[in-house]
């Protein structure tokens, strides 16, 4: 075991419009505004959270720029566990915003995802057996 035991994990994604990436994840996604400050970096800074689910969106000047590795900035997609993903595809698509089909998948999740309105991936799943 390592020095310290992690309690949790909160992606900070890069926005280079804070407030209309608040609009997506309030608007679409049903997260609530937790934190938000309209000053800071070019754009501003939000926490927004869901249940136990917690992203931090912080315009590009927040945070020193990421450093590439082998000349390619990281990449990454965010998963999300929710209780009905059938449910929140339907209200995503409602409200217009595009989402691929649910999928049951081999490992036992059935899922979908979507592109926030900075390119972020965005994956949403269900345990089969839940």
């Amino acid at each position: 075991m390592g020095p310290a035991k992690f309690l949790d994990l909160v992606p900070l994604l890069i926005c280079r419009d804070v407030p209309a990436a608040v609009r997506f994840y309030t608007d679409v996604l049903g997260f609530e505004v937790r934190d938000r400050d309209d000053s800071i970096g070019n754009s501003g800074f939000a926490s927004v959270g869901n249940g136990a689910a917690t992203v931090m969106l912080a315009s590009p000047s927040y945070v020193p720029p990421a450093p590439k590795v082998d000349g390619k900035h990281p990449q990454s997609a965010y998963y999300f566990y929710v209780s009905d993903v059938d449910a929140l595809r339907d209200a995503v698509v409602a409200v217009g915003w595009p989402a691929t089909e649910c999928v049951d998948r081999f490992y036992g999740l059935r899922e979908f995802e979507v592109v926030d309105p900075e390119g972020h991936v965005l994956l949403f799943g269900q345990d089969l057996d839940g």
